[in-house]
């Protein structure tokens, strides 16, 4: 039909996945930090065990989902901060499958059958928030107010552990990653200004309120 996309030949989808991976692999790093910290935090809080899933199959089904929805990324978000807030959504929706499958072994076999989940996969649950336009990004970068070392350790502390998980996330993302608080806000579906509030509430908790430039 006029209009339509033409389909990749076997060789230009080849093509793709190569230009594709060699995008993403200077990433690959940052993206097992954090898949490693997330993991530790939900074994902690008793989401997840130790055998539910490892760093590595956690970014392995990031980049699966990341080129399936490649084209879904907003063109203000870069590839970096939106690679984060996937590997945070697949984290969150492997986490509800992995309770799902607890609940459902502990269910004797005589009890009605449960109504169907609400899967993950839907269409609202992928949607991605466009920054602003009129946003710059030097405008809400995050002060380096202490070393990724000292963040990481203020997060492991109890207090750390207790923040909510969308803040803990936007400690992470601003101070250890690194990313400005727009582009976290992004990455995670929020507002920058509530984005900036939770992150003034969270290191008032951690005991160091960071301050932006």
């Amino acid at each position: 039909m006029p209009g339509q996309p033409r389909p990749h030949t076997p060789q230009e989808e080849a093509q793709d996945k190569e230009a594709f991976r060699a995008q993403v692999e200077p990433h690959l790093g940052e993206l097992l930090s954090a898949a490693a910290h997330e993991l530790e935090y939900r074994q902690a809080i008793g989401d997840l065990t130790l055998d539910d899933l490892t760093a590595e199959e956690l970014v392995g089904e990031t980049l699966a989902r990341a080129w399936r929805d490649r084209r879904r990324r907003p063109p203000l978000l870069g590839l970096r901060p939106w690679l984060f807030g996937l590997l945070f959504r697949v984290a969150d929706s492997l986490a509800r499958q992995e309770a799902r499958r607890r609940d459902a072994s502990a269910v004797s076999l005589e009890a009605p059958v449960p109504p169907e989940p609400v899967y993950d996969d839907d269409e609202s649950f992928w949607e991605w928030h466009q920054p602003d336009e009129s946003t710059r990004w030097e405008d809400v970068i995050p002060a380096a107010a202490a070393t990724p070392e000292q963040i990481v350790a203020a997060l492991e502390r109890e207090e750390g552990r207790a923040l909510p998980r969308t803040a803990r996330r936007l400690v992470l993302l601003t101070g250890v990653h690194r990313l400005s608080v727009a582009e976290a806000a992004s990455a995670l579906h929020l507002p920058a200004a509530e984005a900036a509030r939770l992150l003034d509430e969270a290191h008032r908790t951690l005991g160091g309120r960071q301050k932006r430039a």
